[in-house]
C-alpha cells in the first residue's frame, strides 16, 4: 500500500520564517528517510533550502513551493539537483496593488517596515508589518492579529472585491493571494490525480482550519478514503506527532 505523508513548513516544520530547529531538523531526516514524503508551502523553494538544508530537502520525493504553483522534483540518483515540473504565473492588477497599499496605509497598526507585498510564482504575499520586518516585530504583530483579527477582516474585504481571486491567511503575518483554483490543493489535481485507491495520505498543517492557507489542501486530503489531515501549531506539536508510532507505521 503506498502511503504518502505532506507537511507545511513554515508553523509546522520550522518556527515561522526561519531555520529548523537542529534537533527536529535531525529528527525529521531520520523519520523522512525511508518515507513517501512532500512539502507543500507558501514559501520559495530557495527559502525552504534554506530552512530545512540540503540533506533534509534530498529526503522530499517532491517539493511543491508557493502555494503548490511550482512542483520540484529531485533527479533519480542526484543528491540536490532539482527540475521543475510544473509552474503556473500571476501577474496581479494595478487595482489589487493600489487596494493594498491603501489597505496598510489605513491600518491602526503602528510598526510598518515596507516591502509589503511580494509577487511569487503563481501568486504574492502581502503583510501589513512588512517583509523587512524582524522577528520580534513578526512575533508583536502576530500577537496583535491574534487580538484584533485584522488579518481575517482584510481577507473578508478582499474576496468581496476580487471574486476571481482568493485570499488565506498564510504564515503568522501574511495573506497569501492567487488565482481562485492556485492554492495548495491543486496539487492534488496536477500530482496526485492518479492514485491507487488503497493509497493514504496524510497532510499536517497549521493553518487548516477556514480562512488557512492549508484549509483547501486539508479538505481535499479529508475527502480521501484513507486522507487524514493533522491539526498542528508548532513544530514541537510536529515532533510529538512523528513519535506516534500510528502516525509513522
Amino acid at each position: 500500500m503506498r502511503k504518502i505523508y505532506m507537511f507545511d513548513v513554515d508553523g509546522t516544520l520550522t518556527p515561522p520564517k526561519r531555520k529548523a530547529i537542529p534537533k527536529f531538523k535531525k529528527q525529521f531526516y531520520k523519520w523522512s528517510s525511508d518515507k513517501e514524503v512532500y512539502l507543500v508551502s507558501g514559501g520559495s523553494f530557495v527559502r525552504l533550502c534554506e530552512q530545512l538544508g540540503p540533506d533534509v530537502m534530498d529526503n522530499m520525493s517532491a517539493v511543491f513551493s508557493c502555494m503548490g504553483n511550482v512542483c520540484y522534483r529531485r533527479k533519480k540518483d542526484e543528491p540536490r539537483a532539482w527540475f521543475k515540473e510544473y509552474e503556473n504565473e500571476f501577474e496581479p492588477s494595478k487595482t489589487l496593488l493600489d487596494e493594498l497599499d491603501l489597505i496598510v496605509s489605513m491600518s491602526p497598526y503602528k510598526t510598518k517596515t515596507g516591502l509589503h507585498y511580494e509577487v511569487r510564482t503563481g501568486a504574492m504575499n502581502f503583510s501589513i508589518v512588512g517583509r523587512k520586518a524582524d522577528n520580534k516585530q513578526r512575533e508583536e504583530y502576530a500577537k496583535y492579529d491574534a487580538e484584533h483579527e485584522e488579518r481575517a477582516k482584510i481577507v473578508e474585504s478582499l474576496r468581496k472585491g476580487h471574486k476571481e481571486l482568493d485570499f488565506v491567511i498564510g504564515g503568522a503575518v501574511s495573506i497569501d493571494i492567487f488565482p481562485i483554483g492556485h492554492d495548495k490543493s491543486q496539487i492534488m489535481r496536477n500530482y496526485f490525480k492518479d492514485l491507487p485507491k488503497d493509497a493514504t495520505i496524510n497532510f499536517v498543517g497549521d493553518r487548516i482550519e477556514a480562512p488557512g492557507n492549508d484549509y483547501a489542501l486539508a479538505v481535499e486530503v479529508e475527502r480521501m478514503k484513507n486522507g487524514k489531515a493533522h491539526s498542528v501549531e508548532s513544530w514541537q506539536d510536529t515532533a510529538v506527532l512523528l513519535s506516534n508510532a500510528a502516525f509513522s507505521v
